[in-house]
């Protein structure tokens, strides 16, 4: 159990490092959440969360997973490693960082929806 917990920790942690490499890691990821947007549109089905391009704000949706996921992990792997609990403490920072974006309405580019075409070209035409 101890082992799953710091594996999902591990897939979590961009939050608990610098507020500037954390930033780019959250684009790289939420630009993977598009592509599979923009396919499952091409498809006709139905969109995942946080995969429409179109309707997702990244900088509102980051609070939400510090406060939500990654803060409370962090606190408990905290609790069982105390030499860790400097992730905990930078994932704390990074929620001030990102509240400050929301407040000030400073926005991650969100790019417009690709047209069936872009994704075609991008994926090749057999999806």
């Amino acid at each position: 159990m101890l082992l799953d917990l710091f594996v999902h920790a591990a897939d979590v942690s961009t939050q608990t490092r610098p507020f500037e490499i954390g930033l780019e890691w959250t684009w790289l990821l939420f630009e993977e959440f598009f592509n599979q947007g923009d396919l499952e549109r091409l498809q006709n089905l139905p969109i995942s969360f946080l995969c429409d391009r179109s309707t997702t704000n990244i900088t509102k949706s980051q609070p939400g997973f510090l406060n939500f996921i990654v803060i409370p992990l962090f606190q408990v792997i905290s609790e069982v490693t105390p030499a860790m609990n400097e992730l905990e403490q930078n994932a704390r920072k990074n929620l001030k960082e990102w509240d400050n974006f929301v407040e000030t309405e400073k926005h991650i580019k969100i790019y417009e929806p690709r047209s069936a075409e872009d994704v075609q070209k991008r994926w090749g035409a057999e999806i």
